[in-house]
């Protein structure tokens, strides 16, 4: 008898199922409020089930799918019990590492992570370089086409694991927010800031390596609590002895979801408490700031090592737009040590000991020198 084919869905979600119900309309488990910001469209109730997905995003095969589908399965009950009893793993155990190994996850399975390589390939193109005057070598497209395939998608994904022992030092909280104003999602709903780099002013590559001195991760649960992930290096998150710190500051809030629509392509969603009011105000708001995720390509020139007489060097760099609106939140403070840290050097910005470095993208050029040059 022959075996029956598995049946791939065709709508694949980005944002998983599981989690969108935490925000479901009066906790129904079927519907959530929707706020498209391309058609300034707002909806107290939309399905589930046709948000922040795309037909075969993931590929026609089903092999992303299903591996995505077992993680999502692994990781719902601990972000569930964060809100529902507010239990966080315990640190250095299991359930911390897939906590954090789902947050990866969900930042690179977004469209969006997508979209910005097309980006780079398409800018590297039209980048031209004072140093060579010239186009920049086009010979890192064909990595970036990779990445973009369904087996290059399977690949990113699965070595996300990779860059778990990266976070495995940062501090997590729960915030829980006692206002009346609820967390609010968007189809790129992990948030990556860093006020130590945006203090500092510090320009150089993206501020949201996942190993960079300052990172802190914002993860919304439901529209009462927030997860949060930060340099304990750098920062504190209410006293020592709690895990869960009230906040009963309305800007504080308003902030963390401006966040959500900043880090958006064109969607957020919320639950029943966020009123049509609230969330257009807040959209409002955003357009006083510059998104996040733009791709950029710079080219700077470089020292030339001892032994490379003949030649001039440039580095290319590959980055993106970061979120910078001068966060303030209550109860989140700088330790008084942290602003002794220095920042000299490329290297001087990423903590001790990480090997991942995600966003920005540096590559070395060394090239002959000419009349031109």
């Amino acid at each position: 008898m022959a075996q029956q084919k598995k049946q791939i869905p065709k709508n694949q979600h980005f944002v998983p199922q599981f989690f969108q119900r935490f925000f479901s309309y009066e906790n129904n488990g079927k519907t959530i409020g929707m706020f498209n910001t391309q058609g300034n469209l707002f909806k107290n109730q939309v399905s589930i089930s046709s948000q922040l997905s795309s037909d075969y995003f993931y590929g026609l095969d089903g092999e992303l799918e299903e591996w995505l589908s077992q993680l999502e399965r692994d990781s719902a009950p601990i972000f569930r019990e964060m809100w529902e009893k507010e239990k966080l793993p315990i640190a250095q155990s299991p359930d911390h590492s897939k906590m954090l190994h789902f947050m990866v996850v969900l930042d690179l399975r977004n469209p969006i992570h997508f979209r910005i390589l097309s980006n780079f390939e398409q800018k590297l193109l039209n980048t031209k370089s004072k140093i060579s005057e010239d186009n920049v070598s086009n010979d890192m497209i064909p990595g970036l086409k990779e990445h973009q395939t369904d087996q290059g998608k399977l690949n990113s994904l699965k070595s996300a694991e990779l860059v778990v022992p990266d976070l495995l030092e940062l501090k997590y909280k729960l915030i829980k927010n006692t206002t009346s104003n609820p967390f609010i999602i968007s189809d790129n709903p992990i948030i990556m800031y860093n006020q130590f780099l945006e203090r500092r002013n510090w320009k150089f590559g993206s501020q949201r390596d996942f190993g960079l001195k300052g990172l802190q991760m914002f993860l919304p649960l439901n529209d009462s609590y927030m997860l949060a992930v930060y340099d304990p290096n750098i920062y504190k998150l209410g006293n020592k002895k709690e895990h869960v710190v009230k906040i009963d500051n309305k800007n504080s809030i308003d902030q963390l979801n401006l966040l959500q629509f900043l880090n958006s392509e064109t969607t957020v969603n919320f639950s029943h408490r966020a009123s049509k009011h609230y969330i257009e105000t807040l959209y409002e708001k955003s357009k006083k700031y510059k998104k996040a995720n733009d791709a950029s390509i710079n080219v700077h020139k470089m020292n030339v090592p001892r032994g490379f007489d003949n030649f001039t060097a440039q580095m290319i760099e590959m980055g993106v737009s970061d979120l910078n609106i001068k966060l303030t939140v209550q109860k989140l403070n700088f330790i008084s040590k942290s602003s002794t840290v220095k920042l000299k050097s490329l290297e001087d910005q990423y903590r001790k000991n990480v090997k991942f470095k995600g966003y920005t993208h540096i590559v070395y050029r060394f090239l002959p020198i000419t009349e031109n040059s």
